[in-house]
């Protein structure tokens, strides 16, 4: 039998490295931004004194999300991951949470039926290599950069409130921890007088960027500000563009093709306990992250 705990801060190196091994690019910060969202949320597993596996889960109010589900390979089917599932949901559900979410890659998704999770819909990856003043990027498309600034601190709750209506619910904390990582750059916005037409974040990830949360209210504005990011992160020399898109967001899918990304990969959005919360799909472009929606 398995011990389950909650992470520690000696533990993150342990997550950062399985992470790594699995190929999921995360930098520790990453690992230690899940960690201060919801530290009551992130359950590790020990077999005889040893960890062995580990997860997260994060609470947005009457959603919840659970992530970094990892088991060593060789403490695999011993029902350690199902065992950390449980803990997590169990979680979850008493902080009120009527609804689940996570994305579930494929040889993870019979656990997750198991446990009570149905399919929504297909997530797409996509990658793109970047050089230094790739002009074909730049240059694609046309757009009045005119209406795109900058995201400030004084911005958050206001874009905290607009995306909520595309998440479904607010991410607030999550919002404002990504931007307070590198504040004043790689986060960019567009208005309308004093509304907003969309967003979008990048990340560093491991050799490149992650591009997400980018949500917007239109192709066009999506594609301005998709522009503004290459500019921002193509500074950065050669690095890889990284993003997971709905499926059912055909004009994003156009995009890619248009910018030339390849699709890399692809996970399933589940759903456990009611289906709501849903927001507005087709207006995400990108999402923050597999981990954390």
């Amino acid at each position: 039998m398995a011990h389950l705990r909650l992470w520690k801060r000696g533990d993150l190196d342990f997550v950062a490295d399985s992470v790594d091994r699995e190929g999921w690019r995360h930098l520790k910060r990453d690992v230690e931004r899940c960690w201060r969202f919801e530290p009551d949320g992130c359950f590790m597993a020990e077999v005889d004194g040893k960890r062995v596996g580990h997860v997260f889960s994060v609470c947005y109010g009457q959603v919840g999300w659970i992530g970094l589900l990892i088991v060593n390979p060789e403490s695999r089917g011993r029902g350690i991951g199902a065992a950390l599932m449980q803990r997590a949901i169990d979680y979850l559900r008493e902080r009120g949470v009527e609804t689940i979410r996570l994305e579930a890659v494929e040889k993870a998704v019979p656990l997750y039926r198991r446990l009570g999770f149905g399919e929504e819909f297909l997530s797409l990856r996509f990658s793109r290599r970047l050089r230094l003043g790739q002009k074909e990027l730049r240059s694609l498309g046309g757009g009045d950069k005119s209406n795109i600034s900058d995201v400030k601190e004084g911005d958050i709750d206001q874009l905290a409130s607009f995306d909520s209506q595309y998440f479904g619910v607010s991410r607030l904390r999550v919002l404002r921890s990504l931007y307070q990582d590198e504040p004043g750059r790689n986060c960019f916005m567009a208005r309308r007088g004093r509304g907003i037409l969309g967003y979008v974040m990048s990340r560093r990830i491991r050799d490149g960027f992650w591009v997400g949360p980018w949500v917007c209210d239109n192709s066009e504005t999506a594609e301005v500000l998709l522009r503004t990011c290459v500019d921002a992160v193509g500074r950065e020399g050669l690095v890889e563009l990284r993003l997971g898109m709905p499926d059912s967001n055909k004009a994003g899918v156009g995009l890619m093709g248009k910018f030339g990304f390849e699709l890399v990969g692809r996970s399933l959005r589940m759903v456990w306990g009611k289906r709501k919360y849903e927001g507005l799909v087709s207006g995400v472009y990108g999402i923050g992250g597999a981990e954390k929606g």
